[in-house]
């Protein structure tokens, strides 16, 4: 678990999780969002933005799931922001469910809690450091070595109570079991189980949106399992508030009360602890014990908890609730190491200068400095931020957009004013939304004018009222507007999802006339064509008619001739 990617069939190009990334970590390239890993640190807010469900988590469940079935012994840190994450059970009817699931054994990682509260008194008594940063979220860690870096002087060195659960669970248990965690958070599986400084404890991390999911698949009630009471559990009490912002400073008060200088500051949520981060860098702050907590009320809202935004108050109370108040006694302290190291992780991207940055801005149409809306639609504070990151290669040119609305809009316009064919936008109430150039020259009545009347006021309506009673387009009708001495062939859309009819209007009024101009000119040309022929006709009788005659009397001639030629012939034998 802890690698996020997105799946591509999913994803919409909406660009929500890049405008809500803190640290832009998800970027656009070939209009899709990519996850860039060496710069996430894992606070879950771009999987719970989503609206297409595209983003996901590679996850160890299939991994754990093997370990109970080849029939390893299976230890199972469970983090305390459960008790905020089962509202509708008691804490022991949970644990038996996950015993049903097949655990050998299950602890709450909040045992490991009393220990590093311990760490963090023992740091707020020594008062050395100037200000005092704790380090029990993986997402605060990651976020303070990769973009804080000069801030890790402040970062108290302790491991979060679960890596110093699982040394614990390590000693006791010994080698051969398998330890896995289970969180509501994202981080907790890079620094559990892939950081060289703290791995080798936890050997998977699943969450409890996964565990949900299996008892459903498993059969498993937890409403009707029994309260499951601990042999070996170790009462963490006031530090089972660790789930909750504000936890810490409880445990510490319950521990110690507030005998020493240093102020208490909680912050939960990402965008809240940048700010105070700047604050310490800034050195507003000093001498301050300032707790930390990625997720808005602290670990009961874990990105992976399965639990809705809308229900972290009630998380929330549902953990202070639960906890006993008092600070736990226990026996002396396992022989564990607590201390981390933290180490700059910071990559420093080239810097554009003043001339490069406004070269990327006067692409975008912000070719003057009043020109800048900064918006922050692209993800980017400022115009200027949005341009420095186009310069490093962490967003592009479309992912403005006022800039890429003005392009639409412009082409928009463009199309509207030079096509030649009549274009005319109504609704399902014939009132016009858009009328373009040709169809004020046509019907002689400004775009300004006509968009605030009925289509019926200008021309016949009836094609467009056939069109939204039967939600079915007209294609290739020959109309005719006689009051406008107009002839059309015109094509009525549908446009079911925008509830309006777009009317395309092809002006043939000239065919119409050279057709029959050229009808005409046929008309005439057989008419000529017939008097040739008739008095072709009145020759050929007439010549036909003299034929007759000569050729009788020739008839005639030559018969009178022929017998008077026979009479001498006879006379003379």
């Amino acid at each position: 678990m802890g690698n996020i990617g997105f799946k591509k069939a999913k994803c919409k190009d909406c660009f929500k999780c890049v405008r809500i990334c803190p640290v832009k970590a998800v970027r656009r390239r070939n209009e899709q969002a990519h996850f860039v890993a060496q710069d996430c640190v894992l606070c879950g807010q771009c999987l719970e933005s989503c609206p297409q469900h595209a983003v996901t988590v590679f996850s160890d469940i299939d991994k754990v799931k093997q370990y109970i079935s080849d029939g390893e012994d299976v230890v199972l840190t469970v983090s305390p922001s459960y008790l905020g994450a089962i509202d509708e059970t008691e804490p022991g009817q949970y644990i038996e469910a996950l015993y049903q699931l097949g655990f050998h054994e299950i602890r709450e990682t909040a045992e490991g809690a009393i220990y590093v509260t311990d760490e963090y008194d023992r740091l707020i008594h020594e008062g050395t450091m100037e200000n005092i940063l704790t380090s029990s979220c993986p997402v605060i860690n990651s976020m303070v070595e990769k973009y804080y870096p000069d801030l890790i002087q402040y970062m108290a060195p302790v491991v979060p109570p679960v890596i110093a659960h699982g040394r614990i669970l390590r000693q006791e248990y010994g080698s051969d079991v398998r330890i896995v965690s289970l969180t509501p958070c994202l981080a907790e599986s890079v620094e559990a189980v892939k950081d060289e400084r703290t791995r080798g404890v936890i050997d998977a991390v699943i969450t409890f949106k996964e565990v949900r999911q299996w008892m459903r698949e498993s059969g498993i009630d937890v409403t009707k399992c029994e309260t499951y009471h601990h042999k070996r559990r170790i009462n963490p009490k006031i530090n089972g508030a660790y789930a909750a912002a504000g936890g810490i400073i409880s445990a510490l008060r319950a521990k110690s009360g507030e005998q020493d200088d240093y102020k208490r500051i909680c912050v939960d949520g990402v965008e809240q602890c940048m700010d105070v981060l700047e604050c310490v860098r800034k050195g507003e702050l000093t001498h301050c014990f300032i707790e930390l907590n990625s997720c808005v009320s602290g670990c009961v809202n874990g990105p992976v908890s399965g639990k809705k935004l809308s229900e972290r108050f009630r998380s929330q109370m549902l953990v202070q609730e639960r906890v006993k108040k008092e600070y736990p006694v226990y026996e002396a302290k396992p022989d564990i190491s607590l201390h981390k190291e933290f180490i700059a992780h910071q990559r420093i991207d080239e810097m554009p200068d003043e001339t490069q940055i406004r070269e990327i801005l006067a692409k975008i149409g912000k070719d003057t400095p009043e020109k800048e809306l900064n918006c922050g639609a692209c993800g980017y504070n400022t115009c200027r931020e949005k341009a420095i990151a186009v310069y490093q290669r962490r967003s592009d040119l479309g992912m403005c957009v006022n800039y890429m609305y003005e392009q639409v809009r412009s082409l928009s316009e463009v199309i509207m004013s030079v096509t030649p064919e009549m274009i005319i936008i109504v609704d399902e109430e014939l009132k016009i939304k858009e009328f373009n150039n040709a169809a004020e020259v046509a019907f002689n009545i400004s775009r300004d004018e006509a968009v605030t009347k009925y289509l019926y006021e200008i021309i016949d309506a009836e094609d467009f009222q056939e069109v939204f009673q039967n939600r079915r387009s007209i294609m290739n009708k020959k109309v005719v507007y006689k009051s406008y001495k107009l002839s059309t062939i015109q094509n009525i859309i549908y446009v079911r999802n925008q509830h309006v009819a777009i009317g395309f209007f092809r002006n043939i009024t000239n065919e119409e006339k050279e057709k029959a101009n050229r009808m005409k000119l046929r008309m005439a040309g057989v008419n000529i064509a017939q008097e040739i022929i008739d008095k072709q006709m009145m020759v050929a009788q007439e010549i036909a008619g003299l034929l007759g005659e000569t050729t009788a009397e020739t008839k005639m001639a030559l018969s009178k001739l022929r017998d008077s030629m026979l009479a001498d012939e006879d006379q003379q034998i």
